[in-house]
């Protein structure tokens, strides 16, 4: 009972959290998008593979704003994916099938954020050298970005793993 009691009250806290976090982060990306967009050659600190004094259009800004709008979205997928979760964790309801299917969902969004991470800054510094002298393509690969995949694969598979856990409990419910 104790444990079901602080499942409730730490999903209550990140519910909160994950809420707030779901609004705040595509609303800092678009502040940043904007900035962006209107100083252009401010972009150029951003990307240090790229020459500096290496000229940035409007539009070059406006596709950078573009690429980095559209990586946030999966990251806004999963955070009110976790807002779900936790609100039926907070009020008490932890095995189901709405539950599994939501873990794998937000499993499925992190692996996207992972590939983002990897193709954002890529295509980046790809559109932002198009006029220089020469042209940049840079791919890069952390052990960040590592961790970040295997855990949003651990998360697909305990989203997986939790589905068929709850059908097994539908079943056996229906028996009794």
């Amino acid at each position: 009972m104790q444990n079901h009691q602080r499942l409730q009250r730490l999903s209550g806290v990140l519910y909160w959290v994950a809420l707030v976090l779901s609004v705040l982060l595509p609303i800092i990306v678009l502040v940043y998008a904007g900035q962006g967009v209107s100083d252009p050659a401010s972009l150029l600190s951003r990307a240090p593979l790229v020459p500096a004094g290496t000229p940035v259009t409007t539009t070059q800004a406006g596709l950078v704003a573009a690429v980095a709008l559209i990586s946030v979205l999966p990251m806004v997928a999963a955070l009110r994916g976790m807002v779900r979760l936790f609100a039926a964790y907070r009020d008490g309801e932890v095995l189901s099938v709405g539950n599994a299917e939501t873990i794998l969902r937000i499993g499925r969004n992190f692996l996207m954020v992972a590939a983002f991470t990897v193709l954002v800054p890529t295509l980046q510094v790809l559109i932002l050298s198009w006029r220089a002298g020469q042209r940049m393509l840079s791919i890069g690969l952390d052990q960040g970005t590592l961790g970040f995949l295997l855990a949003a694969g651990l998360l697909t598979v305990i989203g997986w793993a939790m589905r068929e856990a709850a059908a097994v409990k539908a079943e056996n419910e229906g028996f009794v």
